[in-house]
């Protein structure tokens, strides 16, 4: 596949995004595989897997945003023939839906698309909080 469908899907999920920091989940939706193996483990806590969770997961997770900005640092990308794996920091800059901002989300995200009739899918998210690097409490002295 060429690098021209994988910059396609990068732009796709942008857009999805910036659609879902409004409430608008349909976009990211479009982009998901909408098979039985889809995965996510959002930003905001618990495990769906297959489309029956997945999808309306999405459109919970897209009604707790009402505007705001969202920002993506790549950290890195591989793609493969029909595989690729993206690894960012995204910020999520929210307001209530009375305008005011809430807490911004800074969040650590691992997602992986394939290739499904010639389009880049999503099939699985893996978000959480981004936090401070800290050594293990095993490891700490009293």
């Amino acid at each position: 596949m060429s690098n021209e469908s994988w910059q396609t899907a990068m732009i796709e999920l942008q857009a999805a995004q910036e659609a879902f920091a409004t409430g608008d989940a349909g976009p990211l939706q479009a982009l998901f595989s909408h098979a039985d193996d889809v995965t996510v483990m959002g930003g905001f806590g618990g495990v769906e897997r297959g489309w029956a969770e997945v999808g309306p997961r999405l459109a919970w997770a897209a009604s707790h945003f009402h505007g705001g900005a969202y920002s993506q640092q790549l950290v890195g990308v591989t793609v493969g023939q029909d595989v690729a794996c993206l690894v960012s920091l995204e910020r999520w800059a929210r307001q209530a839906p009375d305008g005011k901002p809430l807490p911004v989300l800074d969040l650590r995200v691992t997602q992986t698309f394939r290739l499904e009739g010639g389009r880049w899918r999503l099939v699985h998210r893996h978000a959480d909080a981004l936090v401070q690097k800290q050594e293990p409490l095993s490891s700490r002295t009293s």
